[in-house]
């Protein structure tokens, strides 16, 4: 029998959790708040080892660089914020928004010295990719690709927020979901759209590659689709969910998706059958974000402040 196994629940201060993260080798956790503070987990106990507090409020996307090992952070304050966790050190804002020192606790004393590099409104995600790459999007509809910390190219061409933002694996191909229910691959030099995958009905919550020729959509509906990286419509739909889902992670080495829902439940796919493996409501209130590591661990967080850890057995 498959099951979820809780490992622990914790209760941050916070009223809302909105993203987490894995560092590279497992050993951290990584939970930004509401109030802009990054909460940094170790989960093998669920200990608080420190809290990194420079952004205004609302971080909602967090990511690791596989090649230093440095947190990435950045939310409602528009600012993409590297960190060495393990000193709690602030690194540099790659948009220049913060500039180090004491932190500005205004909106408006941060955004005046705001400049182009970076988005005009909320960052909803980020992607970090080796080599230097990283990927960001937002609530302005846009997608940016940056190389060794210089924003290098923008991509407008979204109706609507774009939540998920995803590298394509063994290649440097950009790839992004939006709420105007599209799913577009992106061309490094000249800002063009590659493909422009359409089929689902509501906004895009969640982009998942299974390998190198296929990747998963998810919306907020419930509907998962597959698809194959050289075709523009679904090659079938994986999965309908009986609830409205908000996020969705891979788990690395497995054909399994974990995604989360507006009602707190966590579902396992079986990504080859397109069957429920199991279910479980760990959460009492909407799952924001899931992340998941090498050893299949799952971390998710919620409307109401708790992060937790489980795993699939």
């Amino acid at each position: 029998m498959t099951e979820f196994v809780t490992q622990f629940d914790i209760a941050l201060p916070s009223q809302k959790v909105l993203a987490v993260a894995f560092s590279p080798d497992g050993t951290r956790i990584a939970a930004g708040d509401r109030d802009g503070v990054i909460h940094i987990i170790d989960p093998e106990n669920g200990a608080v080892l420190r809290k990194l507090k420079q952004h205004v409020e609302f971080v909602y996307a967090l990511a690791f660089d596989p090649d230093s090992g440095h947190l990435v952070s950045g939310g409602k304050d528009k600012s993409l914020r590297e960190w060495d966790i393990e000193s709690g050190t602030f690194l540099r804002d790659y948009t220049g928004i913060f500039q180090g020192g004491a932190a500005a606790r205004t909106m408006a004393a941060q955004t005046c010295r705001q400049t182009s590099n970076g988005h005009t409104m909320t960052v909803l995600s980020i992607a970090c990719a080796e080599r230097g790459l990283m990927a960001t999007s937002g609530q302005d509809r846009r997608v940016k690709l940056w190389k060794n910390g210089n924003a290098v190219r923008t991509y407008d061409w979204h109706s609507e927020p774009v939540p998920c933002v995803r590298f394509q694996p063994g290649t440097d191909i950009l790839f992004s979901a939006s709420k105007d229910r599209t799913v577009r691959s992106w061309n490094e030099e000249t800002g063009a759209v590659i493909h422009k995958y359409t089929g689902h009905d509501t906004g895009i919550v969640g982009l998942e590659f299974v390998d190198e020729n296929t990747f998963l959509s998810v919306d907020a509906s419930g509907q998962v689709y597959a698809w194959l990286v050289d075709d523009e419509k679904p090659a079938r739909a994986l999965y309908l969910a009986p609830r409205r889902l908000s996020c969705a992670r891979k788990m690395p080495g497995r054909d399994v998706l974990v995604v989360g829902s507006e009602d707190g439940a966590l579902e396992a796919v079986d990504i080859q059958k397109g069957t429920e493996l199991a279910g479980i409501r760990l959460h009492t209130s909407q799952v924001r974000c899931i992340d998941v590591d090498a050893r299949g661990r799952i971390a998710s967080c919620d409307n109401s402040g708790h992060v937790c850890l489980s795993t699939i057995r």
